[in-house]
C-alpha cells in the first residue's frame, strides 16, 4: 500500500488515519472490545494533555515500562505526537538495567505498570520527577532525591495533579508541532556484549521506514493483527503498530506471557490475518508437533522421504496449522532471526504465505524485506525503496562482506556516546551493520553472521557460526546451540530438548549408565546429520551438552562472550 504524508511525523501519519479509518477498530486487548481510530485519537490527545500539566516539554524524554497494552499503546503515540522523546525499555531488563537507561537518557517521566513498578524502586540521582500508572493513568507522588553540594533537596508532586485543558494542549502542539528532524525515539539495544546504548532515531527516520516498508507489505483495513512481540523493540513497534496504523488494521495484544495455549487460545479468539513473529515460534511448531507426528507412523516416514508426498503430507499439516490459529491467516512475517530451511520448506509446500526482512535497531529498524509472492528461500529480501546497501570490502570469492546501508532510515547516532557512533557511522554518510552478507544477481541478500563473530580455520576459511548453529537447530533434539573453536577443533556447546528426548525414548526410565550411552548416540546422530549439510572446512568435531540455557539479552540473543574460553 502506498501511503502519502505530507510530512514525515508520527502526527501526519496519525492524522491521516483517523482521517481515513476513524470508525473501525484500532487496539484492543484479546477478548476485550476494541476502541476505534476516532477514540484512539480522543485518549492521545487527553495523554497529551497530562503530560503537560506534568510540565513535559518537547524534547523532554518520557519511560515507557510496561508489558504490550492499549495503554502502552496510547502513551507511546502521545509522548511521539506532542514532541517529546519516547525511551521504551524492554521488561526483560533487569533492575540495574532499567535505573541506568532512566539516568542516562534523562527521562523526566515515566509511565509504568504496577507489575514494573519494583524496577525503579531504588532509582537514586535521575532526572525523574513524575510516574504514571499505565493502567489507570494515575499520577503517584513522586519522591525524587537530587544531591548537591550543600546537601539534599526533595521534590514532591501532588498526587491528584489534572490535566490541562485539552483544547490548550492540542493548541500548544499544534502552535509548534513536532519537526521531521526532531528526536523521537531513544531505543537501548540488548547487546550481546553486555552494553547497553542508545539507539537516536528521528521522526523522519521512523516514518519514513514504516511509510517504504508498506510499499512491500500487503495490509488493508480488514487485517487484524495479534501482537506477540514487546513493544519497546524496534520491529513491532515500526511493522506490528506504526505500519499496521497507518493502513487501518486492528491490532489485538495479549495479556501476560504468550504460552502456547494462552496463544492458541487468542489465535481462536481474535482470527488473526497476519502475524508478526520470530522464526521460532515456528520452528518450534514445525519440529514438536508436525515432524513427531509424520515420523511416528513408518508409512509416512518412509512417504516423507519422496517429496511429490512430503508436500501433500505439509499441505495437510498446514491446513491444520493455518486452523488453530483462528482459521483466517492471510501470512507470516518474520524477523529477529533466520528461518530453517526445513521449516520454510515446509512453510512452501504447505502454500502459507510468509516474508522474512531484516533490521537492527540503528536502522529503525526495517532494511529488507522479501516480496510476498516472490520470496527467495535463505534470503531476508531485497532493500525497502529509496535506501541504499552495498558490500563493503567483498571477498573476490565469495562476495561476502559487510552490509553497509545508507538513506533516511539511518540513526542520528548513540546518545552520549560519540566513541561509538563514530565505529559504525562513516563519514560518507554510511552505517555498518557488523553483519556479513551478500547481494544475488536479483538483489536479494543473504546474511551469513555478525563479522565479530567469525571464525577464521586452520587453512584460512571464514567459518560462519551462526550458519552452523542454523542447521544444528534443524534438529527436533537440540533447543540452543553455541558454535565455538577451542584448541583448533570446531565444537558446539548443545542444550538439549529433554523432553522430547524423554518422550520419545523414556530416558527417565534408563539404567544412568544407559541413558548416558543413549545421549551420546544422539549426539554423534546430531553431529554425523549436520556435518553432511555442511562444507568440509566447517564440519564439527564435538558436540558437549550444555546443562541449562545459555544466557539470552532480553531480545533472546545468546550472550556470546560468556562463554568464550581463553584458548579462542
Amino acid at each position: 500500500m502506498i501511503v502519502e504524508l505530507e510530512q514525515l511525523t508520527f502526527r501526519h501519519l496519525l492524522q491521516r488515519s483517523f482521517r481515513e479509518y476513524g470508525a473501525l477498530p484500532a487496539v484492543a486487548s484479546v477478548d476485550e472490545e476494541p476502541i476505534t481510530y476516532h477514540q484512539l485519537k480522543a485518549r492521545i490527545e487527553e495523554t497529551m494533555a497530562l503530560l503537560m500539566s506534568c510540565e513535559v516539554k518537547p524534547g523532554d524524554r518520557v519511560v515507557i515500562l510496561g508489558d504490550n497494552s492499549p495503554n502502552w499503546v496510547v502513551a507511546y503515540l502521545a509522548i511521539t505526537s506532542m514532541g517529546a522523546v519516547a525511551v521504551p525499555i524492554l521488561t526483560g531488563f533487569p533492575e540495574e538495567d532499567t535505573r541506568h537507561i532512566i539516568r542516562h537518557s534523562e527521562a523526566v517521566a515515566v509511565f509504568v505498570s504496577g507489575k514494573m513498578r519494583s524496577k525503579i524502586e531504588e532509582l537514586e540521582h535521575s532526572e525523574l520527577r513524575t510516574l504514571i500508572s499505565l493502567e489507570d493513568w494515575s499520577i503517584e507522588e513522586a519522591v525524587q532525591e537530587r544531591t548537591f553540594l550543600l546537601g539534599k533537596e526533595t521534590l514532591f508532586r501532588p498526587a491528584e495533579l489534572k490535566s490541562l485543558p485539552l483544547p490548550a494542549a492540542i493548541a500548544a502542539v499544534e502552535a509548534d508541532p513536532p519537526q521531521e528532524d526532531d528526536l523521537a525515539v531513544i531505543i537501548y539495544t540488548s547487546g550481546t556484549t553486555g552494553h547497553s546504548k542508545g539507539v537516536m532515531l528521528t521522526q523522519r527516520n521512523i516514518i519514513y521506514d514504516v511509510v517504504h516498508a508498506l510499499e512491500r507489505f500487503p495490509l488493508s483495513p480488514s487485517d487484524r493483527f495479534l501482537s506477540i512481540l514487546p513493544l519497546a523493540h524496534s520491529y513491532e513497534a515500526t511493522g506490528g503498530l506504526l505500519a499496521p496504523l497507518a493502513t487501518g488494521v486492528s491490532i489485538y495484544y495479549l495479556k501476560g506471557l504468550p504460552t502456547p495455549a494462552k496463544l492458541l487460545a487468542a489465535m481462536s479468539s481474535v482470527h488473526p490475518t497476519g502475524v508478526l513473529t520470530v522464526p521460532l515460534v515456528v520452528d518450534k511448531i514445525y519440529r514438536k508437533k508436525i515432524v513427531p507426528q509424520i515420523q511416528s507412523k513408518r508409512v509416512l516416514n518412509t512417504l516423507y522421504r519422496r517429496p511429490v508426498f512430503r508436500k501433500r503430507l505439509h499441505r495437510m499439516a498446514g491446513k491444520k496449522l493455518i486452523h488453530s490459529f483462528g482459521g483466517k491467516l492471510r501470512f507470516f512475517m518474520f524477523g529477529g532471526a533466520a528461518l530453517n530451511p526445513d521449516t520454510e520448506t515446509f512453510l512452501i509446500d504447505a502454500g502459507i504465505s510468509y516474508s522474512s526482512g531484516y533490521g537492527m535497531t540503528e536502522t529503525s529498524p526495517i532494511m529488507t524485506i522479501n516480496p510476498f509472492g516472490s520470496v527467495k528461500m535463505g534470503s531476508c529480501g531485497k532493500a525497502i525503496p529509496g535506501i541504499a546497501m552495498a558490500i563493503q570490502h567483498p571477498d573476490p570469492q565469495t562476495g561476502i562482506g559487510e552490509i553497509i546501508v545508507q538513506g533516511d532510515i539511518v540513526m542520528q547516532g548513540y546518545l552520549k556516546n560519540p566513541a561509538a557512533t563514530r565505529e559504525v557511522l562513516l563519514d560518507s554518510g554510511w552505517l555498518r551493520t557488523g553483519d556479513l552478507g551478500f547481494f544475488d544477481e536479483e538483489g536479494y541478500l543473504f546474511i551469513k553472521g555478525r563479522s565479530k563473530n567469525v571464525i577464521v580455520g586452520p587453512s584460512g576459511e571464514n567459518i560462519y557460526p551462526e550458519v552452523v548453529e542454523q542447521e544444528l537447530s534443524q534438529s527436533p533434539y537440540i533447543q540452543e546451540a553455541l558454535v565455538q573453536m577451542e584448541k583448533k577443533r570446531l565444537v558446539a556447546r548443545v542444550y538439549l530438548d529433554y523432553d522430547f528426548i524423554d518422550q520419545k525414548f523414556s530416558l527417565n526410565s534408563l539404567e544412568p549408565q544407559e541413558a548416558e550411552l543413549r545421549l551420546a548416540a544422539i549426539l554423534e546422530q546430531v553431529r554425523a546429520e549436520t556435518n553432511g549439510r555442511l562444507p568440509s572446512f566447517s564440519r564439527l568435531q564435538t558436540l558437549i551438552i550444555h546443562p541449562e540455557p545459555f544466557e539470552k539479552t532480553p531480545t533472546n540473543k545468546i550472550k556470546r562472550h560468556l562463554y568464550y574460553s581463553a584458548d579462542q
